[in-house]
């Protein structure tokens, strides 16, 4: 019997994956903790998967190339964010119509939120919520020992035909998480050659905006410099199965949070990564009231800022524990360092409330950021994620349920984006993406999601869509991603 751990690409058209640049971190640390105790473990990469692009049936390929892995008496462990949901949820039903005996275990950010749909639309025996690696061995032992799942918190289970919520349990304190074994990416695919090391230096958020997913909120926590270094120098052992360019990739989601940290860490990494270059993400309101960038040396390739809104009503709306003012004065700080030209402000538009005067507001903020300090500015349509916005949906009237992320293609569905953005059009839309290509056309460092719906009924491309992508590449290449391979998704 061998544990097989997974995790599903995203299905973004329909034959076509997501542009994949960094292994999924949480397979390796499973694997790392099967290993240690003593579990023939075995790893399917998301980009095993990407094989099959281009074919007509491309989730029975799938279906197909994962059942040549596993046995029938194997156990399966599907890690899922909202992205991946219908493609894991597609493909484990296949296995369990296949054989109604197999174990089948998810896990990650969307079944742990939505647990309980997760067993109702599927044959799998139990979710494991929030943290898999503290409660993964013990569900096992059990699987196999035939022992009772009651005592075991942390998991939703199915209990005939019953489904059991067990109690949560406490989140990895702070010493757990930097004693735990270390993502053995070893068994990273020969031929992924993915451009991204992922390494772990804080876990959770001390906020919690109001669209984000991460059940970690208001519970950050940070490991020490010396098992950060230890972190470290663990994955560069592993470079050689990475892109000769790989750059370090810094997965928390709150990096900047205890800023004495973050300047102690990125004081010391060139000793660590050597010539490497590194990626993080940053809080703005983080920047104005540290000097890490006054450390940061060329090394760091890209800092990811998330702004969001770009009005102030909304940003408290959303809780992102930012103001303009205070976003200015961090781009000013950027600007008298010289970093500029290595950050990326990321916003979103299309909140429930945002109808074309509140998107026109944001815009407003991004043309006059780009033009004025020339940092790259990426904006997204929303996607509708499990998040406190969601559990408030009805007062914005939107009546979808989580059903909806059940197909693969949620995302790029039509009827599912207008049911999420109650006040849009698709005039709206168009005139939207107008000013975008024209913000484009002035050679600022702006790009946004153009929409794709599945069934070929809302295209917004056009015959500038070719000069466009012309004027961003060429600016994204004179930027900090100069080093970056880059794709764009329209």
């Amino acid at each position: 019997m061998k544990i097989v751990v997974c995790f599903m690409p995203q299905l973004i058209y329909v034959n076509k994956f997501e542009i994949l640049r960094s292994p999924p971190m949480v397979i390796y640390l499973l694997y790392s903790i099967l290993k240690k105790s003593n579990y023939d473990a075995v790893i399917v990469d998301p980009f095993e998967f990407c094989q099959f692009e281009n074919e007509d049936n491309i989730i029975q390929a799938c279906y197909e190339y994962l059942r040549t892995k596993i046995s029938d008496d194997d156990i399966i462990c599907f890690s899922s964010n909202t992205f991946n949901w219908g493609l894991t949820r597609t493909i484990s039903n296949k296995l369990s119509n296949d054989n109604p005996d197999q174990k089948i275990i998810y896990g990650g950010l969307h079944p742990s939120i939505l647990d309980e749909h997760a067993l109702k639309v599927t044959k799998a025996a139990l979710v494991i919520r929030a943290e898999g690696e503290k409660k993964l061995v013990e569900v096992i032992e059990a699987l196999v020992s035939h022992l009772p799942l009651s005592e075991i918190k942390g998991i939703t289970y199915r209990d005939g035909d019953a489904i059991i919520r067990n109690p949560d349990e406490a989140y990895l304190t702070p010493y757990e998480l930097q004693e735990s074994p270390l993502p053995d990416y070893s068994m990273i695919p020969a031929n992924a050659k993915y451009n991204c090391i992922p390494i772990e230096s804080s876990r959770g958020c001390m906020f919690s905006c109001a669209f984000c997913s991460i059940p970690h909120r208001h519970n950050w926590r940070g490991i020490d410099t010396e098992s950060f270094e230890r972190r470290v120098r663990d994955a560069i052992t592993y470079e050689h199965l990475f892109s000769p360019k790989a750059e370090v990739l810094l997965v928390d989601d709150c990096f900047t949070a205890d800023t004495k940290r973050a300047e102690a860490i990125v004081s010391k990494m060139k000793s660590w990564i050597g010539d490497k270059k590194y990626f993080i993400e940053v809080r703005a309101s983080d920047v104005v009231k540290s000097d890490l960038f006054n450390m940061i040396s060329d090394q760091t390739n890209g800092m990811q800022i998330g702004v969001e809104c770009g009005y102030d009503e909304g940003l408290k709306k959303i809780r992102k524990g930012l103001t303009i003012e205070r976003l200015y004065a961090a781009l000013n700080k950027l600007y008298e360092n010289g970093y500029t030209d290595r950050i990326l402000l990321s916003f979103i538009i299309g909140f429930p409330w945002e109808g074309l005067e509140e998107i026109n507001r944001t815009l407003d903020t991004i043309e006059d950021i780009a033009d004025k300090f020339g940092v790259v500015c990426n904006i997204s349509w929303l996607g509708l994620l499990p998040s406190d916005l969601w559990n408030e949906r009805e007062k914005y009237g939107i009546t979808v349920d989580e059903s909806i992320y059940d197909d693969p293609l949620w995302l790029n569905d039509e009827s599912v984006f207008f049911a999420c953005h109650p006040l849009l059009t698709k005039d709206i839309i168009a005139q939207v993406e107008d000013r975008i290509r024209g913000m484009q056309e002035k050679k600022l460092t702006v790009f946004s999601n153009v929409l794709l719906f599945k069934d070929g009924g809302f295209d917004l491309l056009n015959k500038k869509i070719k000069k466009d992508r012309e004027i961003l590449v060429y600016k994204l290449k004179k930027s900090a991603y100069k080093n970056r391979e880059i794709k764009l998704l329209w």
